[in-house]
């Protein structure tokens, strides 16, 4: 029998010797042999095969971006960061193409379809759970596509080629954007009582199925209303683009429904520290997620995101840099704004006795999420400081001293330039910002021998209340502000911080709560929000420095200043064609049936 290839052998071990015991079992990558569908070891193994290739964002080595990773890709794109480390060029996807986010693999949907087919065909007796599990990955693969190109053709069964016979009969035309998400909705329904009802986040469960249609309907209902809101929506005449307005309740009430039952029925919970819910392993939160473990599949986003001074390699680090405009989004924990007070009502500096200060009294998110100058982390104080503020008694004035090299001091001894910059070098924070989320705080997670293997989610029980709250929203539920009030519970803010919900505040619940998940970028597009929040806006770093002037009350005490880091060399531009990714040129040549997307 003909055998077809799935994946390398390195990354099926890597997924078959991580996850739980079903998957602890020889890997096989052969679909269409007979003999695979006699054992359910066998099945399972080609199973776990087909898992580790779901299309996830994860900060995995290369992806569909090769140079650096799909998590950092995703971290880039939108209003979150700046690219920091070596090839400043990387800075260049603030021009976003209209390929971007190019994710079309009819392959991997084929050899669904022919796993579905063999396991219907099979006498196993666990086969109705291998296809319901097979049918979650399609509908994963489904949605993945469409929130990129809207409608795509729907294929369900295992196409082969016979010479002689008529290609057309194996091109398929575009679903509309309706249809697709139709589809999806359908497949969860048929599978979401045949999944086991326990917690497995390595594994296709009910509340995972749940857990994307609750994400999938949201987009659907999202782009009913907000693209039917513009003054010239996005479509295309056989409605392969668009949704018509008036399915908006339809999928916010499905969506909102899917998620209430994963909240009441689910066990889910939020954990008590929003940073182990990236560090550790705990299954009360996470609802599927990318189970990075060792030797296998390790992940090295901390050897090439730490700080200088918790590096263990040289030429890494610092990649992803946060904006400032991205850190003030973290409210004062007395609901006023996040803005940070550098400048006073006349415009002199705000004097901090210790770097830290600024960031005080913040929602706890932040802490967990970005690494300012002052904070704790891994034993260590992060050292981030531009330069001396000087008093020169001749001009009545104040000189900045800088250096070039970290960790230099003055003939006093006092710092100059700090361990950790800031600088417009690479490989050391621009915006005077790490990044803190999916730092693993394993020993010897910044080399490159032992990597870090914690795990990136897929779907986590936050963001399900964020997809309750919404919709609910939307449809005027009144417990609808309650999801987004126990979030913020979580992050440091009193019971029922806000009393009336609005869009614009779950926008920023959205931004703050699931930054650098990659949710961002999707999440503008589907607000039609995209062209507002990302075109034409210039982002800032915040530098610290050190006042040096001696008998004044201020004597090394911080100042800072709001800086344009040098490296972003120009403004975002994001046009009405980013709503669609292009239909791939390969694609179109193989199929004449495909109808390119709006601006192609």
């Amino acid at each position: 029998m003909k055998k077809y290839q799935i994946i390398s052998l390195f990354i099926l071990l890597a997924i078959v010797t991580s996850c739980n015991d079903w998957l602890d079992r020889k890997p096989y990558n052969i679909l269409g042999n007979d003999d695979v569908w006699k054992q359910e070891d066998v099945a399972l193994g080609v199973l776990a095969n087909l898992y580790s290739r779901m299309p996830v964002d994860a900060f995995n080595k290369g992806g569909y971006h090769g140079e650096f990773s799909n998590a950092e890709y995703n971290m880039l794109i939108s209003d979150e960061a700046m690219w920091s480390g070596d090839r400043n060029g990387l800075n260049g996807v603030r021009i976003i193409g209209g390929g971007v986010y190019n994710y079309w693999d009819y392959g991997y949907i084929r050899h669904l379809n022919l796993f579905i087919e063999k396991a219907t065909e099979s006498s196993l007796g666990a086969k109705e759970q291998l296809i319901a599990e097979a049918r979650f990955l399609r509908a994963f693969t489904y949605f993945e596509m469409v929130k990129r190109f809207g409608g795509v053709p729907l294929v369900t069964k295992s196409f082969g080629y016979v010479p002689g016979e008529p290609v057309t009969e194996l091109q398929v035309a575009r679903a509309t954007e309706e249809e697709t998400y139709n589809f999806i909705a359908s497949e969860l329904d048929a599978v979401v009582d045949v999944l086991p009802a326990d917690k497995n986040f390595r594994r296709a469960t009910k509340w995972s199925a749940l857990a994307l249609k609750s994400r999938a309907m949201l987009y659907a209902a999202s782009l009913a209303k907000y693209n039917n809101q513009m003054a010239s929506p996005v479509v295309l005449p056989g409605k392969e683009v668009g949704i018509s307005a008036g399915k908006a309740n339809e999928y916010y009430t499905t969506s909102f429904n899917a998620s209430k039952q994963i909240i009441t029925e689910g066990g889910f919970q939020l954990n008590a520290s929003y940073f182990d819910v990236f560090n550790k392993k705990d299954a009360n939160e996470m609802i599927m997620a990318r189970d990075f473990s060792a030797p296998d599949l390790v992940h090295n986003f901390t050897l090439r995101n730490t700080t200088p001074s918790l590096a263990k390699t040289e030429n890494n680090g610092a990649n992803i840099t946060p904006y400032l405009e991205m850190v003030e989004e973290y409210e004062m924990l007395d609901g006023t704004s996040g803005k940070i007070n550098f400048t006073d009502a006349d415009g002199n500096s705000v004097h901090y006795t210790n770097v830290a200060d600024a960031f005080a009294g913040r929602d706890r998110r932040l802490a967990a999420t970005v690494l300012f100058g002052g904070a704790e982390f891994k034993g260590k104080t992060v050292n981030v400081q531009a330069g001396q503020k000087v008093w020169n008694s001749s001009t009545n004035s104040y000189e900045t001293k800088s250096s070039n090299t970290l960790g230099e001091k003055d003939g006093e001894g006092r710092l100059i330039l700090g361990l950790d910059g800031p600088s417009n070098d690479k490989n050391i924070t621009n915006t005077g910002f790490y990044i803190k989320k999916f730092i693993s705080t394993e020993s010897g997670a910044g080399l490159i021998t032992t990597q870090a293997t914690n795990y990136w989610p897929i779907f986590r029980y936050a963001e399900i209340l964020l997809n309750a709250a919404e919709a609910g929203m939307e449809l005027n539920k009144a417990e609808a502000v309650g999801y987004i009030n126990e979030l913020r519970e979580r992050a440091g803010f009193g019971a029922n911080s806000i009393e009336t919900l609005t869009m614009e505040k779950v926008m920023h619940e959205r931004k703050v709560e699931l930054a650098y998940e990659g949710h961002r970028y999707f999440d503008l597009k589907r607000w039609r929000k995209s062209e507002e929040v990302i075109s034409g806006k210039q982002y800032h770093g915040l530098y610290p420095y050190l006042v040096i002037n001696e008998g004044d009350v201020n004597h090394l005490k911080y100042v800072f200043e709001k800086v344009e880091p040098a490296r972003l060399y120009e403004d975002k531009v994001f046009e009405r064609k980013n709503y669609y990714t292009y239909i791939p040129t390969g694609a179109v040549s193989k199929n004449p049936k495909l109808v390119l997307n709006p601006g192609q």
